[in-house]
């Protein structure tokens, strides 16, 4: 085994928390940009299991 020292060991899981960030930044807008979508839309219907929500004609 490889042991590392403080610089690489913060180079390392630098990079790790920027992509985990990023991944969790694109849920986020990819469940904002649903919530939008399905809030400014004349008609529709959204079932989750135990749940069935449906507006206009």
């Amino acid at each position: 085994m490889i042991v590392l020292d403080d610089k690489q060991l913060k180079k390392m899981y630098g990079k790790m928390i920027t992509t985990s960030a990023l991944l969790g930044y694109l849920a986020i807008a990819a469940g904002i940009a649903a919530i939008v979508k399905i809030l400014t839309s004349s008609k529709g219907r959204v079932s989750i299991p135990g749940i069935n929500i449906s507006w206009g004609n």
